[in-house]
């Protein structure tokens, strides 16, 4: 029998899959950049903080093999910068810019509070969700830098 936390994993799994779709066919090669170059950040530090005994994910996929969530660090997270770096508001002010940035971050602290008040996916042991916020905001900001730069982006 299948329990809550591997249904929502399976769930994520299908959405991520299902969310490659959404992206404009004219941004593939963008967003493979964006993708790959998204992994190896949050691959690096996702395990550095498991290592470092700040978060646990005590339900996961792949537990013979690392300490972290493979869902998160290695698919989820990356293809929600794609769409982060694809729909960034180039010329938009600055105000916008920051709160478009961090209603992303909002939105993935949130999901993750929830996940780890009602469920057995992350436990925080030395953490809190104002430092994922803020990691997740940087992560987003180098990524965005990092592509802007890759593809020769001006800024507007």
């Amino acid at each position: 029998m299948m329990n809550i936390e591997h249904t929502i994993l399976y769930s994520y799994y299908a959405a991520a899959f299902i969310s490659l779709r959404f992206i404009p066919r004219d941004k593939w090669r963008e967003a493979s950049v964006i993708f790959l170059s998204q992994q190896f950040v949050t691959w690096f530090f996702g395990l550095l903080v498991v290592e470092l005994h700040l978060i646990e994910y005590p339900v996961r996929e792949l537990a013979e093999v690392n300490k972290t969530s493979f869902l998160f660090e290695f698919l989820a997270f990356p293809i929600i910068t794609i769409f982060f770096c694809i729909y960034f508001p180039q010329a938009a002010v600055a105000w916008k810019k920051v709160l478009y940035t961090s209603a992303f971050c909002t939105g993935l602290t949130i999901f993750e509070v929830v996940f780890v008040k009602y469920t057995l996916l992350i436990s925080y042991i030395r953490w809190d969700w104002y430092v994922t916020w803020v990691s997740v905001y940087a992560a987003l900001s180098l990524s965005y830098f990092f592509y802007k730069w890759y593809f020769k982006i001006k800024a507007e």
